[in-house]
């Protein structure tokens, strides 16, 4: 295989992405990354604000059109099938979804709320399956989801139980929806990213991000473009025989004892 050969299995030219949590983090990095590709992005924001324009004017410069944004509460699941349709008026159509919005609060069992847990099966579990389902009904011909699940889906940190439930549940979204929707053409992957770098990380979570140091094989925390370029592997050509799969972009600390 030649070197133009392997870039067009990564050329996104043509494809529409919607992506939710656009505006920051991880979020950010994947639109960046499916723009450079080529992709003509949508990007998902909780509501308008100015981290979402100043995004939409850096992805501008990149190939000169202005993306396209919706704005809605996942934590109203309610609202999915509003987001889609949205997105549908903005765009022909949508071949990647990447279901990336999540939250992440740090709270011991004995102290969680049912306020929290339901605000948190709603937003990291309900949603991204309200969305496939969404994304699913539309006519297309080569439809590819990725769903940003977390390494504590598979080895979980203290005081983290609720959220880690509901990784653990995305990994298992991903594979029972890739079951069904391949009879459609629709492939559906997780990502599973290691302690991720953004700010305000090591004063929210000191020991998180020690613990995490201390142990990690290659040395640092994971940033947006370990996961952005995951995902842009995972919807481009050159993962079309790969369904329900998860790819773990953590620095190796899945293969030592605990963390």
């Amino acid at each position: 295989m030649n070197i133009s050969t392997f870039e067009n299995l990564l050329n996104l030219q043509g494809r529409h992405a919607l992506i939710t949590g656009a505006t920051q983090g991880i979020g950010r990095s994947i639109a960046q990354r499916l723009t450079q590709a080529g992709a003509e992005v949508v990007l998902h924001c909780r509501d308008d604000r100015p981290e979402l324009h100043a995004l939409i004017d850096e992805l501008k410069k990149i190939n000169k059109r202005s993306p396209k944004y919706v704005t809605g509460d996942l934590r109203k699941p309610e609202i999915c099938n509003e987001i889609m349709q949205h997105t549908l008026g903005k765009v022909p159509k949508v071949d990647i979804l990447v279901n990336n919005a999540a939250i992440q609060p740090t709270t011991s069992l004995e102290n969680i709320t049912e306020k929290e847990v339901s605000e948190m099966l709603t937003i990291n579990l309900a949603t991204p399956l309200l969305l496939i389902q969404a994304f699913s009904k539309q006519k297309i011909d080569n439809g590819s989801v990725v769903n940003i699940s977390s390494i504590e889906a598979i080895r979980p940190a203290i005081n983290h139980s609720h959220y880690a439930s509901t990784k653990a549940g995305l990994l298992n979204l991903t594979m029972s929806s890739a079951i069904e929707l391949g009879k459609k053409n629709i492939r559906v992957n997780s990502i599973c990213p290691g302690l991720t770098e953004r700010p305000g990380l090591e004063q929210d979570w000191p020991e998180g991000v020690k613990s995490w140091l201390d142990k990690v094989p290659l040395g640092r925390l994971c940033r947006g473009d370990d996961i952005a370029n995951s995902t842009l592997f995972l919807v481009s050509e050159a993962s079309s025989f790969i369904t329900g799969a998860c790819i773990t972009v953590d620095g190796g600390i899945s293969s030592v004892s605990g963390w």
